[in-house]
């Protein structure tokens, strides 16, 4: 089996670790929290898959000060020397010194023609023949390299096999996409994984082609603080692992919440919607911003970045915030805080609903849904569930759909409707004071039901409690008055709390 690579190779980078720190929201998660409440993805079992070096080298030198007290496992076995490249990548996926996650201790670190192959996902060996066992309680994989078999037969087989094991093993899998312009298959044109750009935009942004499943996906979907994608992977991917930690750590967070579709939506979510190098004003999905058609797009991410820059305190935020059920109809909508999500399972047919109640409005308001390609077990086909999503306000007992709303709020899109993505993702600036419902509705015409992750950052954290009408962070006397003050027939006013 021939197998072609290239990789994007970083001996050394200009950005200083306070930039980096500052850029993925990692200050402002210790501002927060303090420094000694801060989540490090403490426990949480990884693997490095990486390109040998001339020598055969695939592991990161385990001398090297940064991996002080880690336990690198050679999965392929064979040469015994340090990568240079291995080297840099674990530094920003769990170095003690540079990394988000230095808590992170036992990788299991691979050879990626190993991996590929008899190691792991065993590409081109048959319907008969799986992926191994994923080893032991390994949660989350780092991808830094990029390529491809040169066949798309058997790229789609790694594809198909990659987004198969995620389901089977709840992973999350972290892929580099091609430094420049360049697109390589392996592994960012899979559904289920995550692909990361860089802050310079200078990466493969590109949709996925005719050759392979799903032909127009955008890619990537988040994009790192880096230069480089092969360090901006492995940062997203020590996200990850902080929000894993927080989500088993944190005893009000249920067991979904360190779902594979949880995590991804959460981190872009809570990804900050900025160009690249962090220009303001510079994200975009291709709404139109006037018409019968505002605020609809069919592209839920920019053409570039995706998501945005990958922001760990948003996501911190959101993961914290809460699982608010989402109800079947807008009359039983479940009411949610200005940062949370949920996982539930969606039916042909079905809708969720959620409510928000926004007393000073929202700068912005960040909203996604993502769910998974399932795989059948041969590898030869597979399903995906189409899913739309849109915002609404809620006027007299009425949910009223926002497109071509030209007051409600200031630009950006409140409904995304792309038929071959598996997310749609919402972003609204100026978001006027109300009371809001987000719906999130299943219109193929599937069998079976499908996992929905729905996740949500609103900059109104001040309204953040259901009945906190002042915008104070309580629910008290005051607000007690100002729905007093309002009894009634009151139209769209925030004190109306069950919209009717």
């Amino acid at each position: 089996m021939r197998w072609c690579v290239t990789i994007a190779l970083a001996l050394c980078t200009s950005v200083a670790d306070a930039d980096y720190r500052v850029w993925s929201g990692w200050t402002s998660l210790v501002d927060r929290l303090g420094i000694d409440d801060i989540p490090t993805g403490a426990d949480v079992i990884v693997g490095q898959v990486e390109v040998p070096d001339g020598n055969g080298n695939y592991a990161p030198d385990g001398n090297n000060a940064e991996f002080d007290d880690k336990y690198l496992i050679r999965r392929s076995g064979g040469a015994a020397g340090a990568s240079s490249h291995a080297t840099m990548v674990g530094k920003r996926f769990y170095g003690l010194n540079s990394s988000i996650a230095p808590g992170i201790w036992f990788i299991n670190c691979y050879e990626v023609n190993n991996w590929l192959q008899s190691g792991f996902l065993n590409v081109g060996s048959g319907a008969s023949v799986q992926p191994e066992p994923i080893l032991g309680a390994q949660k989350i994989w780092n991808h830094s390299w990029v390529g491809s078999f040169n066949n798309p037969t058997l790229d789609n087989d790694a594809l198909r096999r990659v987004d198969w094991t995620i389901e089977r093993d709840e992973s999350l899998v972290v892929v580099g996409a091609n430094n420049g312009q360049s697109p390589q298959p392996l592994l960012a044109y899979a559904f289920n994984t995550i692909s990361v750009g860089r802050r310079d935009g200078d990466h493969a942004a590109s949709t996925v082609p005719a050759d392979f499943d799903g032909e127009g996906r955008m890619k990537p979907e988040i994009v790192g603080p880096f230069g480089l994608t092969s360090e901006c992977a492995p940062l997203v991917a020590g996200a990850t692992a902080v929000l894993v930690e927080t989500a088993r750590s944190d005893a009000t967070i249920p067991e979904e919440g360190e779902a594979a579709e949880t995590i991804k939506a959460i981190l872009l979510a809570g990804a900050t919607h900025e160009g690249p190098d962090g220009t303001v004003g510079a994200w975009s999905n291709n709404a139109p911003q006037t018409g019968p058609d505002r605020g609809r797009t069919e592209r839920p991410l920019d053409e570039i970045v995706g998501a945005g820059h990958v922001n760990i305190d948003r996501a911190h935020q959101i993961i914290t915030g809460g699982s608010t059920p989402g109800g079947s109809s807008f009359d039983s909508a479940g009411t949610a805080g200005a940062h949370g999500w949920h996982l539930d399972n969606l039916d042909a047919g079905d809708e969720r609903w959620w409510q928000f109640s926004l007393p000073n409005g929202a700068d912005e308001l960040s909203v996604v849904v993502t769910w998974n390609r399932s795989v059948n077990s041969g590898f030869t086909g597979y399903a995906l569930a189409d899913i739309n999503l849109d915002l609404h306000q809620l006027v007299d007992g009425v949910a009223v759909p926002l497109i071509g709303d030209e007051t409600a709020f200031g630009s950006g899109n409140v409904a995304s409707e792309s038929a071959v993505d598996n997310l749609e993702h919402l972003w609204v600036t100026d978001l006027l004071p109300g009371t809001w419902l987000l719906r999130a509705t299943r219109v193929d015409g599937g069998t079976t039901g499908v996992d929905l992750a729905a996740a949500w950052w609103s900059s109104d954290s001040t309204g953040n409690a259901p009945g906190d009408l002042n915008g104070d962070g309580i629910v008290g006397v005051d607000d007690l008055l100002q729905l007093l003050s309002a009894w009634g027939q009151c139209g769209s006013c925030v004190e109306d709390l069950n919209g009717d």
